[in-house]
């Protein structure tokens, strides 16, 4: 800890709108590690305490307090004298490893406590947002380990999350081999926002209209969301997330799946081979969750309630790194895209067939086969012009109770995590989360294909669980 904190220097890092454009919530992932060989010396607190804070020296971004700058301006202020220490806790367990393993790792099962931070980014008992929360559960008779590790999206996507995770298995192994000095040899991070601004493309592709009005039409509430401090925004919005009540589960789709969902579809589109998994997830999942919704409502295909016009909104978020052309600087920020489309609600609650689900697809084609570096350069040039238009989609999208977001991206390999006694036994989110997400997981080492969470209200998600077509294809894991 104390040559962490000697290593910090002073700096003012401002964050841009594609950083705040996702600053509401944090990235929340639990990692299990089983003491297979019943080893004492097993992921020791020492060595797990001091390669934490080894990592932080290659992360001093961590140290830093948000601070509003102005409306919509926030930035991350690193004070040599002020630090702002990250949170790091170790407790005991009297839960056996093998509880957790025989019940699969469901979220009933696990210990009370593990999340030390919530989905939301919110301020700690001291009033300020830590900006990375670590919990190591030692379970009983050193029979395992649980590591929760969560960053607010202010600083940092997915991406960054897992290439934290994976930095400190590194650093533990390495220090574990007595190669302390390898450390400073490793790849050095850059936390520049300026970065993306020098990897724009020189050409340009309009925004759609819909993102475009999305992001440049204020409200009063949303310049008010964006005035007001991170803490408070955050406070507000994580009880927001409360009332929702959702309800979150976990799904696997497996390659076979995959191939079944191709053949029903290729008498409809010929070339079904190009389209990826994740626009085949996007456009089943927009399906299911029309058709939950209606039958949430106890409403019925022709109901004339549901005017022929209705659309259903849906948010798909993009990791654009290679379309920026930095997946190789080592950049630490965010690089998300969110591209928002409406489809016509009537045309996804009809039933899932093979002519239905082809349509649907071929709806999203426009929403997902566009993303290039032009287009990057175009949405990220509109929002730095806004500081304050991050809050304009979430008070858009509030207010509808159907409106979807789908991070299209897959969760780059969470079991790369291993801190030298091999890889997780299993890597889960936590099951807190707003209502209406879908999150795309690498599978488990024993599986193919991809895990899939799912949240949605209590009422909507009950039906989600007896759709047929769903459940063929997305078997429930809990």
């Amino acid at each position: 800890m104390e040559e962490f904190v000697n290593s910090i220097k002073s700096q003012v890092i401002p964050l841009s709108p594609i950083d705040t454009q996702g600053s509401f919530s944090n990235i929340p992932f639990v990692f299990f590690y089983e003491n297979k060989e019943r080893s004492d010396d097993f992921m020791p607190s020492d060595k797990m305490y001091n390669s934490f804070f080894r990592t932080m020296q290659c992360l001093p971004v961590f140290a830093a307090r948000l601070k509003s700058t102005g409306i919509g301006n926030v930035s991350l202020v690193i004070n040599a004298d002020d630090i702002n220490t990250p949170e790091y806790i170790e407790d005991i367990s009297d839960m056996h490893f093998s509880k957790l393993k025989n019940a699969g790792y469901n979220w009933n099962a696990w210990p009370k406590g593990v999340a030390t931070a919530g989905p939301m980014t919110c301020a700690a008992a001291d009033g300020v947002i830590k900006l990375i929360n670590v919990h190591v559960l030692r379970m009983k008779n050193n029979s395992g380990l649980i590591v929760y590790l969560s960053i607010p999206h202010y600083v940092m996507d997915g991406v960054g999350h897992m290439e934290v995770m994976r930095r400190w298995c590194k650093i533990y192994r390495l220090m574990d081999g007595g190669h302390l000095n390898a450390v400073d040899e490793l790849p050095v991070y850059t936390f520049d926002r300026a970065l993306l601004q020098k990897h724009l493309s020189d050409k340009r592709t309009p925004v759609d209209s819909l993102t475009y009005k999305t992001f440049t039409e204020s409200s009063y509430l949303s310049e008010w969301l964006a005035w007001i401090s991170p803490e408070w925004r955050g406070y507000l919005l994580s009880k927001a997330v409360e009332w929702q009540q959702a309800e979150t589960h976990l799904f696997h789709i497996s390659s076979k799946s995959f191939e079944s969902l191709r053949e029903l579809l290729r008498s409809n589109i010929p070339d079904i081979d190009a389209v990826s998994v994740n626009q085949l997830v996007l456009s089943l999942a927009t399906k299911t969750f029309a058709q939950a919704q209606m039958a949430a409502d106890g409403r019925t295909l022709n109901d004339s309630k549901m005017a022929d016009d209705a659309t259903l909104p849906v948010a798909v978020i993009f990791e654009n790194r290679e379309k920026l052309g930095i997946d190789d600087a080592n950049y630490m920020g965010n690089v998300l895209m969110p591209k928002f489309t409406t489809p016509l609600t009537k045309n996804l609650e009809s039933p899932t067939d093979a002519k239905s689900l082809a349509n649907t697809l071929s709806t999203f084609n426009e929403t997902v086969n566009n993303i290039d570096p032009p287009l990057a350069a175009s949405h990220i040039e509109m929002v730095a012009c806004r500081p304050s238009c991050f809050t304009r989609p979430i008070t858009r999208y509030v207010r509808s109770k159907t409106a979807i977001s789908f991070v299209y991206d897959i969760m780059p390999d969470m079991y790369e995590a291993d801190f030298g006694n091999g890889r997780p036994e299993w890597v889960s989110p936590i099951q807190p989360f707003r209502a209406n997400a879908v999150l795309l997981l690498t599978s488990h080492d024993t599986t193919d294909g991809i895990d899939v969470f799912l949240s949605a209200y209590p009422k909507v998600m009950k039906e989600v669980l007896r759709n047929e077509f769903w459940t063929s294809v997305a078997k429930l894991i809990y």
